[in-house]
């Protein structure tokens, strides 16, 4: 955590600011439950944030959970690689037995560190996707009912493609290794997200199978919602998905923020600066 406080304090005084209008497209991971493939691009800041409310049920028992703030930075090394932290914040939740007996607990999540790294780019009209990978290692958080107690990695296969009249189709592929009381856990799922743009707006479904836990197997939830744009660097998004199978009915509901640095701290003119400083 004390070298992400120095680097970010340290790219502020020492980047090279491009302008604005030479920034790539907003490039989000909200809303939904799949990645994009497009990094956020070269010496590009971005917080992505999002607050999120879940009712489910396990073997008779209740759960209500809210969780704030699901929190990313990511920064763009190249126009094809970027460096990614992560967390889903802080969890509220209340058990109810079917006996009537409540339970509350309260807690940090694990937190992440992660890349993103675009290895093809999206042919303009031939059939080609976009494709990246994205991998990472989940740190434990301490004295938490909620942390794996594990250093955990993941690895991603996005891909993405553009389509007709202003539609775009996201699916992924997702590979974890997940420590749980019984040792490490297989874990497994994908995802399909279709969106339709139309802008400012945006509006998407999506379907996504993940496994749950040692002993319940995997469940697949459907979800829809909207996003939009507030000018070039902010984004407010809404969300809300249930359980279609699975031995876990869930129903949850998400709100979202984007803010993304108005200028990249690094990029071609910093170099051009020492070079013409030599």
């Amino acid at each position: 955590m004390r070298s992400i406080r120095v680097l970010v304090p340290f790219l502020l005084l020492t980047g090279s600011y491009l302008p604005a209008d030479d920034l790539p497209d907003l490039s989000t991971e909200r809303p939904g439950f799949s990645i994009p493939s497009a990094p956020v691009g070269l010496g590009v800041l971005q917080l992505e944030q999002g607050y999120t409310y879940e009712w489910a049920r396990i073997s008779g028992t209740s759960f209500k959970t809210f969780a704030a703030p699901q929190a990313m930075v990511r920064f763009g090394i190249t126009k094809a690689f970027e460096l990614r932290f992560s967390t889903v914040g802080y969890e509220w939740q209340q058990s109810l037995r079917f006996d009537g007996q409540r339970k509350k607990f309260t807690g940090g999540n694990d937190y992440v560190l992660g890349a993103k790294l675009r290895m093809v780019r999206q042919s303009e009209h031939g059939p080609v996707p976009e494709v990246s990978l994205i991998g990472g290692l989940s740190l434990p958080s301490r004295n938490s009912p909620f942390t794996s107690g594990g250093y955990d990695p993941y690895f991603t296969v996005a891909a993405d493609k553009d389509l007709p009249r202003k539609f775009s189709l996201v699916a992924n592929f997702n590979y974890a290794s997940v420590t749980d009381a019984q040792g490490r856990l297989f874990s497994s799922g994908e995802g399909l997200w279709l969106t339709r743009s139309f802008k400012p707006v945006g509006v998407f479904a999506e379907t996504f199978r993940t496994t749950i836990a040692r002993g319940l197997g995997s469940e697949v939830v459907a979800d829809m919602g909207c996003y939009k744009s507030l000018g070039k660097h902010v984004q407010i998004d809404a969300e809300a998905g249930h359980t279609i199978a699975g031995l876990r009915p869930s129903v949850y509901a998400s709100v979202g923020l984007v803010i993304r640095g108005p200028r990249a701290l690094i990029g071609p003119d910093r170099i051009r600066f020492h070079q013409s400083a030599n």
